[in-house]
């Protein structure tokens, strides 16, 4: 097992409370607006992109993929480390959603309107806006091609206040401090706080945080291992799918609330590991 913040002490600025929170259709349609500044219908949440872990697309992600009543699509993730590769980062992404969305022989022009949105806790630019909005234009004429394809990144630490709407600079400041909740009159961030209250008290949700922090947590590992003897990368990824076998059986079994006492209890995850005939030793 390995250290990992506790689920507790989670905010809205962490992957994995962001994607949870953001399952709501209506804060999401919320954020979205907020960030975009036009009104948005419906919002479909695409649940099962929400809290998904999907190893096999470039390790151990958490984002939201939603849907509007006219057809445009949403990503939306959060980041708190600067790995300095946002711009082709953003362009991964969106080349993931086109290609899911048209089907082979489907005419072009029916690829909806779409956004690429990173919320960041760093200044991916460092030129102090609060908001960097991207199309793809002519270099020559400066005329929009037309793609419909935008890629947003926000920044909690902007300066720029004058030229953003307070509302949206209300919503990067509570991400970057959430103590600015405390007396907040802000409608969709009293929503956001009641939700992250709720997701909390889930037990579900604390056994779900676990397997994410668990399967990212070997993920880096092996990272760290690469280039090692095979040897060495099977016993790793042996050791990781015993892990999520025992949570995973603990959470079907009535056990699920002892998930996160296991990393700080050596009698209780050894108690467990007898229990459902599981050696975690190897």
């Amino acid at each position: 097992m390995t250290n990992r913040k506790p689920f507790k002490d989670l905010l809205f600025s962490d992957a994995f409370m962001f994607a949870a929170v953001m399952e709501d259709p209506e804060i999401c349609r919320g954020v979205l607006e907020r960030i975009l500044g036009f009104p948005i219908q419906r919002v479909y949440v695409r649940s099962e992109a929400v809290l998904f872990v999907n190893p096999d697309y470039r390790g151990v992600r958490l984002d939201v993929l939603a849907d509007d009543a006219d057809g445009s699509i949403f990503n939306v993730e959060m980041q708190v480390t600067d790995q300095h590769n946002l711009p082709k980062r953003s362009r991964a992404y969106q080349s993931r959603m086109d290609l899911s969305l048209l089907k082979p022989g489907e005419n072009f022009n029916q690829l909806p309107v779409s956004y690429v949105i990173f919320i960041c806790t760093f200044d991916p630019f460092i030129q102090n806006y609060w908001r960097y909005t991207f199309d793809t234009r002519c270099r020559e004429t400066g005329e929009e091609l037309g793609d419909q394809a935008y890629k947003i990144f926000l920044n909690t630490k902007g300066t720029n206040t004058q030229a953003e709407p307070p509302e949206l600079v209300h919503f990067l400041q509570y991400i970057e401090n959430a103590a600015v909740s405390l007396q907040s009159q802000d409608r969709l961030i009293r929503q956001i706080e009641r939700k992250l209250n709720d997701v909390k008290h889930d037990n579900a949700m604390e056994v779900q945080y676990m397997l994410f922090s668990e399967m990212l947590s070997q993920e880096r590992m092996e990272g760290l291992q690469e280039g090692h003897k095979a040897g060495l990368q099977e016993g790793l990824q042996t050791g990781r799918q015993k892990t999520l076998d025992l949570i995973h059986a603990m959470s079907q079994n009535g056990d699920g609330d002892k998930v996160p006492l296991l990393a700080e209890d050596p009698a209780l995850l050894k108690e467990m590991c007898l229990k459902y005939h599981m050696d975690l030793s190897d």
